[in-house]
C-alpha cells in the first residue's frame, strides 16, 4: 500500500519538491524512496530507524535530498513516522506523523525552497513542542489544536493562512514577512513573544496577551482604531519592561497615545508612527 501526492504542475525543482516518505515501512535504509513519484529520495545522516520511525537526536541528525536540502533539519528531535509535502489535498494524518518533540523543515533556506501546506494534527503529533518552517515558501500553516506546542516560526515564507487557535501552551510565535491578513489569537494566554510584522494584518486582538513582553506588529495594514486597540489592550495588562513596535501602520489617536504613555511608565519601549 502507498499513498501518492498529486503531481504538481511544472518542474519539481522549480516547485521545491513534493513527496511522501512513510519512514516506518522501511527499517534502516541508506535512502528513503519518495512515494509520490517525483524521485525526491532522502538520505539519512545520523538518524536511525527505531522500530517505528526515524529517530533524530536534535543535534546533528537530518534527512537530505540529492541536492543537499535538509528536508528534515538537524534541529528535528525524536521519532518521526512520515512526512508528506504537497500543495494539494493534505491527508487525514496531516503533513507529518510521529511522536517526536521537534520538527524543522529546511530552515537553512536552501534552494529550491519548500512549498505547499503544513497541516499538523494533535492526534498524529501528540508530543510536538517546536516547529520550524522559516525561510521557505509554504502557503498554509495550520497548527490549531496542538496543545503541546510552545514554539513555532514560519517567518519569511509565503503564508496566507495561519492557524494557531487551540495551541494553548504556545509561548513564542514568529510569523513575520508573509502574506497574512488575519490571525485569530483568542485564548493564547501563554504567549511571551508574538512577532507578526511585515504582513497585511488589518487588526490584532491582543486582549489575551497577558504575558507578552515582545510584540512586533509593525509594517502591517492597521488603521487608527486597530492601532489604538492593540496599544490599549497591552496597557490593560500588568507586564513591565517589554517592547512593542506598531510603527508602519496609522498614527494612534489621543486615546492610543494615552495607552502608549501607560506602557512607557511601566518600562516599555513603544514605537508608533
Amino acid at each position: 500500500m502507498s499513498i501518492c501526492a498529486p503531481k504538481p504542475f511544472g518542474s519539481k525543482f522549480l516547485k521545491g519538491g513534493y513527496g511522501y516518505w512513510p519512514l516506518w515501512w522501511y527499517g534502516q535504509k541508506s535512502k528513503l524512496h519518495d512515494m509520490s513519484g517525483h524521485g525526491l529520495d532522502l538520505t539519512p545522516s545520523g538518524a536511525y530507524f527505531d522500530g517505528q520511525g526515524y529517530y533524530f537526536d536534535g543535534s546533528d541528525d537530518y534527512l537530505a535530498d540529492a541536492g543537499g536540502r535538509r528536508i528534515l533539519h538537524q534541529n528535528t528531535k525524536g521519532s518521526w513516522h512520515s512526512v508528506y509535502l504537497t500543495e494539494n489535498e493534505v491527508p487525514t494524518e496531516g503533513s507529518a506523523r510521529g511522536i517526536g518533540t521537534k520538527l524543522y523543515f529546511n530552515v537553512s533556506g536552501t534552494s529550491p525552497k519548500l512549498t505547499g501546506k503544513i497541516v499538523l494534527h494533535p492526534e498524529h503529533c501528540p508530543n510536538l513542542t517546536h516547529l520550524g518552517l522559516y525561510y521557505n515558501s509554504f502557503s498554509v500553516v495550520d497548527v490549531g489544536g496542538l496543545s503541546t506546542l510552545i514554539y513555532t516560526s514560519c517567518s519569511f515564507n509565503n503564508v496566507s493562512y495561519f492557524n494557531i487557535i487551540g495551541a494553548s501552551s504556545l509561548q513564542k510565535c514568529f510569523c513575520s514577512d508573509n502574506n497574512i491578513s488575519y490571525i485569530k489569537t483568542d485564548g493564547l494566554t501563554s504567549l511571551l513573544a508574538f512577532v507578526c510584522n511585515d504582513n497585511n494584518i488589518s487588526s490584532l486582538n491582543a486582549s489575551s496577551f497577558v504575558l507578552v513582553t515582545d510584540l512586533r506588529c509593525h509594517n502591517n495594514n492597521m488603521n487608527q482604531s486597530a492601532v489604538d486597540a492593540v496599544l490599549c489592550d497591552m496597557a490593560s495588562h500588568t507586564t513591565e519592561n517589554g517592547g512593542l513596535n506598531i510603527s508602519g501602520n496609522e498614527l494612534p489617536s489621543s486615546d492610543g497615545e494615552d495607552c502608549r504613555d501607560i506602557l512607557a511608565a511601566r518600562g516599555w519601549s513603544v514605537t508608533t508612527d
